[in-house]
């Protein structure tokens, strides 16, 4: 059992996808075609409110009309922060009891100093006890 964690990004105040989250879907539809994760969790809430509209919804949109199942799609709908989308989804996918876990995000998210999110969901796992490998999957 694989699953993959997608890290949303703030919407575009209209409502439509900014340029780095369509860079981490476009990124999630190149792992499908990769790896064949067994769940998708797609991790975001309202960060933006005149967006009217989670991260975490508008990445499940796209990802099923671009081919994903529906029924493979997660929702984590209340993280506003980084650290908040490793708290709240690290728990559901270990609840699929996964082989491998997957974090797929963006280069220039991947590789911050501060509020890492290769750390934060490193420091959830442990806290949760489980030696699940985290492997990442970012563009080059």
């Amino acid at each position: 059992m694989q699953v993959a964690i997608v890290l949303g990004n703030r919407m575009n105040d209209d409502g439509t996808l900014s340029y780095r989250m369509q860079t981490r879907l476009g990124l999630t539809a190149n792992l499908v075609n990769e790896h064949a994760p067994d769940k998708i969790i797609v991790t975001g809430g309202l960060a933006n409110k005149a967006a009217g509209v989670t991260e975490a919804a508008a990445m499940q949109k796209w990802l099923v009309a671009n081919g994903v199942p529906e029924d493979k799609i997660l929702i984590e709908d209340k993280s506003l922060t980084t650290k908040q989308n490793a708290k709240f989804s690290v728990p559901i996918a270990l609840s699929f009891n996964p082989d491998t876990i997957w974090l797929c995000t963006s280069k220039e998210h991947m590789f911050r100093k501060r509020l890492n999110p290769v750390k934060l969901f490193q420091r959830q796992l442990k806290k949760h006890r489980s030696s699940v490998p985290l492997e990442i999957y970012t563009n080059k």
